[in-house]
């Protein structure tokens, strides 16, 4: 693991389900929001590239919760998962472009806008370590709202898998020295 990286996990040992929740929950808010609305917090984050991605309150669950139930329930956040969570601070390293090793990608979402135009995704994926980012296009701002954040459990195998249904736009090498 990239030694920056494992500095930066959060560390929710000897805590109770209930309190290691409470504090990755404390420590989203920290990072990602600033402002306070009428249907919660939000925040925006300054992308690599200039573009502005949108951190909502009410994503961390979908962020950082999973299915307790994956054989027939696999889409039901019901289960905080303690793997997501530790990696949160991850996020603004690799989506600033601070972290080398990342591929960025656009996905078409199947959906499309009011035009009839595709709406895209992008995923950022740390190779070495099988991690995603989801971000979704928001047409009406034109801004990229936080998706989800994960190791994917089944490998490159199926990251390379939707990386054939996109288009890469990024690209942050490790140094060879």
């Amino acid at each position: 693991m990239n030694p920056t990286l494992a500095s930066l996990l959060l560390d929710l040992t000897g805590l109770s389900n209930e309190e290691a929740e409470e504090k990755t929950y404390q420590e989203y808010i920290r990072l990602y929001t600033d402002t306070q609305t009428k249907s919660g917090r939000r925040g925006e984050l300054t992308l690599h590239d200039g573009e502005k991605a949108v951190f909502f309150e009410d994503r961390f669950e979908h962020a950082f919760f999973t299915s307790a139930y994956k054989t027939y329930r696999k889409y039901n956040k019901g289960a905080f998962d303690e793997k997501r969570a530790i990696r949160i601070r991850w996020i603004r390293e690799i989506l600033t472009g601070k972290t080398s090793g990342v591929e960025g990608w656009h996905i078409p979402s199947g959906r499309r806008d009011n035009s009839g135009r595709p709406i895209l995704q992008r995923f950022y994926v740390l190779w070495d370590e099988n991690y995603l980012i989801w971000l979704e296009y928001l047409t009406k701002t034109e801004k990229w709202k936080f998706s989800s954040a994960y190791v994917e459990p089944r490998g490159k195998p199926y990251i390379r898998k939707l990386t054939r249904m996109g288009t890469c736009f990024w690209r942050k090498m490790k140094s060879r020295d």
